[in-house]
This record gives structure tokens, C-alpha cells and sequence, in this order.
């Protein structure tokens, strides 16, 4: 008995490895020929082992400060961390940044 997956791996086109994929106009032109091929050879000859590192592109921060909050300074930002989808560190960094002094653009005066 054969499913419906292994039915229509039989009616699918063998996508050789190495040939570039063609550029269609349409997202149901794209549908039917993804639909019509079978990439599996060309996927296992042109395939690159890919293993997880964790934070294998992270760069540490040169600078850490410690900074002492209450609870309810604590909460505050972990609200406003958590309001946007980022870690406290972030909400941190961008204050710091937003708190730079900005250089002087082309035609102004700069004072002091």
C-alpha cells in the first residue's frame, strides 16, 4: 500500500545535483515545480554537515559594569526587556547610547 507521500515521490523529476534552480515569475509557477521535483539526491551531493555551536558568533562585550538595582528598579526593567523582546542588557546598552553626545553635522556650530 503505498501513502500519499511515497506516491508522489514516485511522479516527481530527479532535480540533478550541481543544476541551478530557475528563476520563476510567479509563487504558483514556484508551488508547482517544488511540487514536481525531488531534490533529495541533490541536497545529499551538495550538502554541508552543519552542527550547532552554542554562541559560536557571539563576541563578548569588552567593558562589564555591575550596577546594584532595587526590586523594583528590577522590575521595571525586566518590563520593559520582556515589552519588547529583548534581555535587560539591551534596554541598558541602548539608554547608554541614546545618551552620547552626538557629533556635530556638517554646517553646525558645535559648543560646548
Amino acid at each position: 500500500m503505498k501513502t500519499r507521500k511515497t506516491a508522489r515521490k514516485a511522479t516527481q523529476k530527479q532535480w540533478p545535483p550541481g543544476k541551478p534552480l530557475p528563476k520563476l515569475a510567479t509563487a504558483a509557477e514556484e508551488e508547482r515545480f517544488w511540487l514536481s521535483h525531488d531534490f533529495d539526491d541533490a541536497m545529499e551531493a551538495g550538502g554541508v554537515e552543519v552542527t550547532y555551536e552554542p554562541q559560536a558568533t557571539r563576541q563578548p562585550r569588552t567593558h562589564v559594569y555591575r550596577i546594584r538595582l532595587d526590586d523594583l528598579e528590577m522590575s521595571t526593567l525586566q518590563a520593559l526587556a520582556k515589552r519588547r523582546g529583548v534581555n535587560a542588557s539591551v534596554v541598558l546598552r541602548e539608554l547608554v547610547r541614546a545618551a552620547r553626545p552626538r557629533p556635530a553635522k556638517a554646517g553646525e556650530i558645535a559648543t560646548k
